[in-house]
């Protein structure tokens, strides 16, 4: 009786341990695809980056570049009531020599 039971642990175990070795290879997987994406955000990340900053220098260098220059940069509406009008209107102001174009204007 004690062998039979010894046996089914023992299979019990067995099967167990597969599956976990299974599910930890698996877990093993994801981790690395998960840091593989993060490293590819992470590099096109610092290319736009290195982009906006080339940008800014070559604007830098044109004294007559056109200057966008805001009334405010930040709105708080505190507390709304349900269903008020919760628009705000940010005036700006092109400050610079040349003209100001804006392209692909989104509201946030």
């Amino acid at each position: 009786m004690n062998k039979a039971i010894l046996t089914i642990l023992l299979f019990c175990f067995a099967v167990f341990s597969a599956g976990a070795q299974v599910e930890n290879k698996t877990t093993t997987d994801s981790q690395k695809n998960a840091v593989e994406q993060s490293k590819i955000q992470k590099e096109n990340t610092d290319k736009a980056r290195a982009a906006e900053a080339n940008q800014a220098n070559q604007q830098a260098k044109n004294l007559n570049a056109p200057v966008i220059t805001f009334d405010k940069m930040v709105h708080n509406y505190g507390t709304l009531a349900y269903n008020s009008d919760g628009n705000c209107e940010f005036t700006f102001t092109n400050t610079g020599k040349e003209p100001l174009i804006l392209t692909r204007v989104k509201a946030s």
